[in-house]
């Protein structure tokens, strides 16, 4: 769950910063393909948790048609699992599989601007909805010699070039995770077939919003004798996670 509550917050902060970009255009470069690598860790209630993993971004069309791939290892009381997801947004189309449960979950972007329809000042119209979310460009860098822009929103930065992701900071719930671009090529061939994803059945984010809320610890919930000691949420990190799934929910029209 917490790697990915990263993913959707970075996430969040690329859609409501590239909304700033006119044409339709969420990057203002053609294609790219861009590898990093990321590492993390943090503790609960005396559970230390560490990370580590390798990612890949491939874009075409200015970012309407983008896949990102993230593997990652983990390491909980000295026990290591190990995941994949994908990331996929289709012109307008958002897609997130879930390799454990073998499920893609998907999402109409163009449903949040809705409210905003009509605007025709979509530099504007992005301002007003980063500041919806409370989030703020808080400075400039650079990455890999590509001068960024800094933004951040709900416990993450991230370092845009042209609107694409070089490096992203999350700090949440006492997990920090960090990913930073090694190699980077823009305006290159892409081939069709890094865009496909795996034949897994389609679930709505409405659904996997209010499935994450109902898989929630309950404080009050005793753990039987019998079973192994697990890491408890604090009130304040339970708090914390409640507060980013309600904003979840809100911004992509899920549950409350």
């Amino acid at each position: 769950m917490y790697r990915l509550t990263f993913r959707l917050l970075t996430l969040l902060v690329l859609i409501f910063s590239t909304a700033l970009l006119a044409n339709a255009k969420r990057y203002e470069l053609r294609s790219g393909i861009v590898e990093y690598k990321s590492s993390g860790g943090g503790s609960i209630m005396g559970f230390s948790q560490k990370s580590e993993g390798s990612s890949k971004l491939y874009f075409t069309d200015y970012g309407n048609l983008e896949l990102q791939e993230h593997t990652e290892k983990q390491t909980t009381m000295g026990k290591t699992t190990s995941s994949h997801s994908l990331i996929k947004i289709d012109h307008g189309k958002l897609y997130i599989v879930d390799d454990e449960k073998h499920v893609i979950y998907t999402k109409d972007l163009d449903e949040l601007m809705q409210t905003q329809k009509g605007k025709k000042d979509l530099m504007k119209m992005g301002k007003e909805m980063m500041q919806q979310m409370g989030g703020k460009k808080v400075g400039t860098g650079k990455v890999l010699g590509y001068p960024c822009e800094i933004w951040e929103l709900m416990g993450s930065r991230v370092w845009l070039y042209k609107g694409i992701p070089l490096k992203s900071e999350s700090n949440v719930m006492g997990f920090k995770h960090t990913e930073v671009a090694t190699k980077a090529k823009f305006n290159v061939h892409v081939p069709k077939e890094k865009f496909k994803l795996p034949d897994y059945p389609v679930k709505t984010f409405d659904q996997m919003i209010h499935e994450e809320m109902q898989a929630q610890p309950q404080q009050s919930e005793e753990p039987p004798a019998t079973a192994p000691a697990q890491p408890q949420i604090s009130p304040e990190q339970m708090k914390q996670m409640q507060e980013m799934m309600k904003n979840l929910g809100k911004m992509f029209g899920g549950q409350q």
